[in-house]
Order: structure tokens, then C-alpha cells, then sequence
């Protein structure tokens, strides 16, 4: 493909409202780039930051002439009943499927409703290709070398390891555009937080901790379909509501959706 081929494309952005999807549309707007779409793939459980930096970044999107986020769901019947994720997990009795070491949650609450909005959308433009710009930072490059289905119709690229952008200089990047800082973008009841984050959580969002500790103790007291001997709790090795000190953990890395496609095959 040509660099004038290319221009004539597409470009579509997975947004998912923390560092590095943010320093991404900043390092596109320094680029002269301009987004044709961006998606935001809402679980109904992202924490009040990330949904309060959505609304900065509405208007941030609107002073520098890109569109609009769009927000989707899923719309599947019983996902629209529940309403959330998390809503979801309590009426099974259940917890997300990341703290079994699945990945469904994430393919039912992100992936699916992002690519079937995707593949609508370019229905209706009569697209035949898109190119797909997805937020990895350089600091995980190695997330963009697992292997992907081979799409000819999804191009994908990763601008910040492409700038060789990693954690600081994303960080750096919204610090120098006058833009709050966003933090860390998860489900407020991931599997893969860390302690001091579950700390964080009780103190700061407590009806929030308070509805994680009632999904992990319904599943964890056997009254749904978790596999609960499997795990001691939401922390898969330990247990949220038992847990009592701030110390800190391993980073896990969640393998929440950026942007790769889970319909064909991979998270």
C-alpha cells in the first residue's frame, strides 16, 4: 500500500479512556492526523474517573475537529437487562471470567459490541478496509507481536510504539496538553487490580467495593455457576473482602480488549 493509498483510508481508533488511548489521539492530533471513528466499549462498570475523562475528552475531541466518542454497549437481550457486567456476574453468582484465567468478559462486555458497531458502520460508508490504531505504549511492544487473525480489511498499527512513546512520555504527552491525567482505565471489580488498589477502591468508591465483595461472596458461598474451589476470590489467589493491608502486588496485565479482534479468534 502506498502512502497515498493509505491517506485515502480510513483511520479508526479503539478509545479506552486511560493513558495510552488518551496520549494516542494526542500524539494523532501532533501527527495532523484526523480519526474517522472512535469507539468506546462501556462495561457499565468502568470506574467514575474514566467516565468523567470520557466528558473531557468529548469536548477535547470537538475543539481539535475530531469526532465525537462513540459509546457501545452490548445490546444482546440479557446484557441490556443486566445492564452492566458486574450486574451480570451477581444475578449468575459468578465473577468475571478473567478471574478463572477466561477472557469472555471481555469478549461479550468489549470486543463484541466494538466490532459489531465497526462492521455496521462501515456497511453503511461501502468501506472495504479500515485502518485500526490501537494504544499499546513501547513499554508493551510485546503485546503487538501475539499473533492476529489475518484480516485484509483491518490494517493495524500501534502509533506510540511507533513513536517509541512509552508510559512516560504518554504520560508527559497530557501533561503538556493541559489535559488531567487519567489514570488507570479497568472494571471496578477487575480480577487483575492490585491490593492497593482494592484499598483505594473501599476508601474512595465504597458502594462500588461494596458491590465487588457481594459478587465475590455470593460466588465464593457456592450460590451460582462459579467454579469457586478453583479461586480464593476476586484476587483469583486471594480474597478482596478478607484482604486487610495496602501492600502492594505484582502488576497484572488484564488483557481487557485494545483493539485486536476476538471474534476471529484472538482477545
Amino acid at each position: 500500500m502506498t502512502e497515498e493509498q493509505a491517506k485515502e483510508i480510513p483511520i479508526v481508533v479503539s478509545y479506552g479512556g486511560g493513558t495510552n488511548s488518551t496520549a494516542m489521539l494526542i500524539l494523532m492530533k501532533r501527527r495532523g492526523e484526523r480519526p474517522a471513528l472512535i469507539m468506546f466499549a462501556d462495561t457499565g462498570d468502568e470506574k467514575p474517573e474514566t467516565y468523567s475523562h470520557l466528558y473531557v475528552m468529548q469536548s477535547w475531541c470537538m475543539v481539535n475537529d475530531f469526532p465525537q466518542i462513540t459509546v457501545v454497549k452490548n445490546d444482546q437481550p440479557k446484557a441490556l437487562l443486566d445492564g452492566s457486567l458486574s450486574s451480570e456476574c451477581i444475578r449468575l453468582g459468578t465473577m468475571p471470567s478473567k478471574t478463572f484465567g477466561f477472557s469472555s468478559c471481555s469478549v461479550k462486555w468489549k470486543v463484541t459490541p466494538q466490532e459489531k458497531y465497526l462492521k455496521q458502520w462501515m456497511q453503511e460508508r461501502i468501506l472495504e478496509s479500515i485502518i485500526h490504531y490501537i494504544g499499546y505504549d513501547y513499554d508493551e511492544i510485546h503485546r503487538s507481536q501475539k499473533p492476529a487473525p489475518a484480516q485484509e480489511w483491518r490494517d493495524r498499527r500501534y502509533p506510540l510504539i511507533d513513536a517509541r512513546w512509552g508510559r512516560d512520555e504518554c504520560v508527559a504527552a497530557i501533561d503538556a496538553e493541559g489535559l488531567p491525567r487519567p489514570g488507570k482505565s479497568a472494571c471496578f471489580m477487575c480480577p487483575s487490580s492490585k491490593k492497593w488498589e482494592v484499598v483505594w477502591l473501599k476508601k474512595t468508591h465504597p458502594e462500588l467495593y461494596g458491590k465487588a465483595i457481594a459478587m465475590e461472596a455470593r460466588a465464593i458461598n457456592g450460590e451460582g455457576q462459579a467454579p469457586a474451589a478453583r479461586v480464593a476470590g476476586l484476587g483469583r489467589n486471594w480474597n478482596w473482602q478478607t484482604f486487610a493491608g495496602p501492600e502492594n502486588t505484582d502488576d497484572i496485565d488484564c488483557g481487557c480488549y485494545d483493539g485486536e479482534s476476538a471474534v476471529e479468534g484472538a482477545e
